[in-house]
């Protein structure tokens, strides 16, 4: 593995990587949002081993990162658990 790989796996790890609930956040909300953030970090990871390093492949991490901003907007939103939605 390349130095560079390796920056690049060091950076996947780190960017979806679990996050403890904080204090005073609803923990069921928590647990959905990070197991968005496992799925596609698993992906994330999966594509940092198998496509060569390129313009690319940082372009595909990117949309993954986005993926999830996107989803954990949806979870805190329209989740069940948010007060925004209308029953």
């Amino acid at each position: 593995m390349t130095k560079s790989k390796k920056t690049i796996l060091d950076r996947v790890t780190r960017d979806f990587a679990f996050r403890v609930c904080p204090a005073g956040a609803d923990p069921d909300r928590h647990a959905d949002r990070e197991h968005v953030r496992s799925i596609l970090g698993s992906a994330a990871i999966d594509l940092a081993r198998i496509v060569p390093e390129s313009r690319e492949l940082n372009h595909a991490l990117n949309k993954l990162d986005e993926a999830v901003h996107w989803a954990h907007d949806a979870i805190d939103r329209y989740s069940e658990h948010s007060p925004d939605v209308s029953q």
